[in-house]
C-alpha cells in the first residue's frame, strides 16, 4: 500500500480552487480599453433594418460583470441601470454564455470571445404576460486605450 504525501502547495491550491472556483470564473477574458460596437436587433423574430454603432470604454471593473460588457447600450450607460443577477457564467475556449435574472425580464447571452473582440447574441424576454421578445447581436472590437478621466490606465 502506497502512502501519498500532500505538499503544502497542493493543499493550498485545492483549498483556493474550492473556495474561489466560482468567483474566478466571474471575470470576462477581454482586454480593457475602447471598443467599437455594433448592435443589430430582432423584435418578435423579425429582423429590424436598423443597427446602432458607437464606441464605449470597457474598464477592468466592467470585467467583473458581463452585463456591463454585453448589454445593448452603445455609447452612454442609462441613468438608472437596473441591477441583474448573473447566473451560470461559462467562459471557456473562446465561448461565453450566461443567464441574467432582472426584475422585469430574463436574459440569455451566448457567443464568441477573444482578448480583443466579441460577438454575442443577447435574447431578452419580458416577464409580463404579453411581453415582447427581443434578440440583439452585439459585436465589439478593441480599438485602443480609454482616454477618459479615471480610465487612463485602461490602455
Amino acid at each position: 500500500m502506497m502512502k501519498r504525501s500532500w505538499g503544502l502547495k497542493s493543499v493550498v491550491a485545492i483549498a483556493l480552487a474550492g473556495l474561489f472556483g466560482g468567483a474566478a470564473a466571474a471575470n470576462v477574458d477581454l482586454k480593457p480599453g475602447k471598443y467599437a460596437l455594433t448592435v443589430t436587433y430582432e423584435v418578435q423574430n423579425q429582423r429590424q433594418n436598423e443597427s446602432r454603432s458607437g464606441t464605449r470604454c470597457i474598464t477592468t471593473r466592467d470585467l467583473n460583470n458581463p452585463e456591463n460588457i454585453f448589454s445593448d447600450w452603445v455609447t452612454v450607460r442609462p441613468k438608472q441601470e437596473e441591477s441583474c443577477s448573473v447566473k451560470q457564467l461559462r467562459n471557456i475556449g473562446g465561448r461565453i454564455s450566461y443567464d441574467a435574472e432582472c426584475s422585469n425580464r430574463t436574459v440569455h447571452v451566448e457567443g464568441n470571445l477573444s482578448a480583443t473582440e466579441f460577438s454575442v447574441v443577447r435574447t431578452v424576454k419580458a416577464k409580463a404576460s404579453q411581453g415582447v421578445s427581443l434578440k440583439f447581436t452585439v459585436r465589439g472590437r478593441r480599438t485602443g486605450g480609454c482616454m477618459t478621466p479615471g480610465n487612463a490606465g485602461e490602455r
